[in-house]
C-alpha cells in the first residue's frame, strides 16, 4: 500500500472510529408519553379532548413534564431526542403535547404513515426509551389504572403487565432498554421487581383510580429532570439491559363479564380461560400483542355484545327474531337503512401521523 493510500485509509479509519464514539456518547433517546401519569392531572376530564377546558390544563402539565425529561436527558449526555404520542385523547388534529412549546432540543416524530408507538414506532435507530406520564396496571388503586383498556387484566408468562412493560418488551427485540419512567407511586412499586435499575420519578400521589394529589408547584419537574439526567448517565455507563421474557409468550386477558370474554374468544387462536378470561400463546411478543388488540376490539363491540346477551335469553331471542326482517335488517344492511341512519361522508385522509391519535 502506497504512503498516500495508507494515510487516506488511516484518516478514514480514525474518522470512522470518532464518529462511532460520538454516536455512542450521544445516544438517540425516544420519549413515549401517556397522560394518566401527568403530574398535574388529578381527574379524568383532564385526559380527554371532549372536555376542552380541562383537557387544556392536562396538555399544559404534560408539556411541562416532557420538557423536564428533555432537559434532564440533554444534561446527562443524550444526543437526538424524539417524542411520540402514546395516549390517544381523541384529538385527531394534533398531538396532546403542545408542540410549539416543546423544548427545542427535541423533535416530535411526525410521519406520513400510521404507526403504533408501542409497536411499529420503535426501531433499531433508537438507543434508549423514556416513558413519561405512565400509569399502573388494571385492577389496582393507581390513578386511572388500566392496561390498554380499562376493561381487562393483561398477563404474559405470569407477569401482570403495565403499558410500560409493553413498551419495554416491544423495544427488547431491538436490544433497547427503558431507562426512566414517571407516574404515580403505585406504578413505581409495580415496576420495581422487573426493572430494578430503572430511574423512576413519582410525580403525584394516587388516592384512588379516580383521584390524585399533586406535588408542590415545580417539584414534579425537578424530580423528572433529575431522574432523566441520572438515567442518561447510567445508560452511558452501561447500567441497563433490555427487558426479557422467555418465549413462547403465554397471553392471558381477564374481562369484566362473560360477554366481553366471549367476544374476545372469537379472535383467531384465542380460547376461553374460565368464565371471564381468554388465553393464547404466541412465538413472538409482537404477534401476541397484535392479536391482543384484535381480541380487545372484539370484546368491546357493543352491537355484538348486545346480540349475544339477547340471544341467551328466550324472550330476548324472540325479540331478535321479531326484528330480523325490519329494523334489525336495516341496521345490519346500511343500504336498506333510512337516510338518518346512513353514514356521513368519510373524513379527509390524514397526511401526518404522530402516534396513538
Amino acid at each position: 500500500m502506497g504512503t498516500f493510500r495508507f494515510l487516506s485509509f488511516l484518516a478514514t479509519f480514525v474518522f470512522g472510529c470518532a464518529s462511532l464514539a460520538s454516536a455512542a456518547n450521544h445516544p438517540k433517546v425516544l420519549i413515549i408519553y401517556d397522560m394518566e401519569g401527568v403530574s398535574g392531572v388529578t381527574h379524568y376530564e383532564m385526559l380527554w379532548f371532549q372536555r376542552p377546558d380541562e383537557y387544556a390544563k392536562g396538555r399544559e402539565s404534560l408539556t411541562s413534564d416532557v420538557n423536564a425529561a428533555i432537559r434532564g436527558l440533554v444534561a446527562g449526555g443524550a444526543g437526538p431526542v424524539w417524542i411520540q404520542d402514546g395516549h390517544g385523547s381523541g384529538n385527531v388534529n394534533e398531538p396532546d403535547l403542545l408542540v410549539d412549546r416543546m423544548d427545542p432540543h427535541a423533535k416530535f416524530d411526525f410521519r406520513n404513515y400510521d404507526f403504533d408507538p408501542y409497536n411499529t414506532g420503535i426501531d433499531g435507530s433508537v438507543d434508549a426509551i423514556v416513558c413519561i406520564a405512565m400509569h399502573a396496571h388494571a385492577n389496582t388503586n393507581g390513578f386511572m389504572a388500566h392496561t390498554v383498556t380499562d376493561r381487562i387484566s393483561y398477563r404474559i408468562n405470569g407477569v401482570d403487565f403495565t403499558e410500560t412493560h409493553i413498551v419495554a418488551l416491544s423495544a427488547a427485540r431491538w436490544g433497547i432498554p427503558v431507562i426512566m419512567v414517571s407516574g404515580d407511586q403505585v406504578l413505581g412499586e409495580e415496576l420495581k421487581p422487573d426493572f430494578p435499575e430503572l430511574e423512576y420519578a413519582v410525580v403525584k400521589t394516587a388516592k384512588s383510580r379516580a383521584l390524585a394529589e399533586t406535588l408542590p408547584e415545580g417539584e414534579a419537574a425537578k424530580r423528572i429532570e433529575a431522574a432523566a439526567k441520572r438515567a442518561m448517565e447510567k445508560f452511558l455507563a452501561g447500567a441497563y439491559r433490555p427487558y426479557y421474557l422467555q418465549p413462547p409468550y403465554d397471553f392471558r386477558l381477564g374481562f369484566q363479564n362473560w360477554q366481553q370474554a366471549n367476544g374476545a374468544a372469537t379472535a383467531p387462536g384465542v380460547q376461553k380461560d374460565g368464565e371471564l378470561g381468554v388465553r393464547y400463546k404466541s412465538p413472538t411478543f409482537i404477534d401476541g400483542y397484535t392479536l391482543s388488540l384484535d381480541a380487545l376490539r372484539r370484546s368491546s363491540d357493543s352491537l355484538e355484545v348486545l346480540v349475544r346477551i339477547l340471544s341467551q335469553d328466550p324472550q330476548g331471542k324472540k325479540y331478535l327474531d321479531q326484528l330480523s326482517d325490519t329494523f334489525w335488517t336495516r341496521w345490519l344492511t346500511p343500504d336498506k337503512a333510512p337516510a338518518y341512519m346512513q353514514p356521513g361522508p368519510p373524513p379527509p385522509p390524514k397526511t401526518r401521523f404522530y402516534g396513538d391519535n
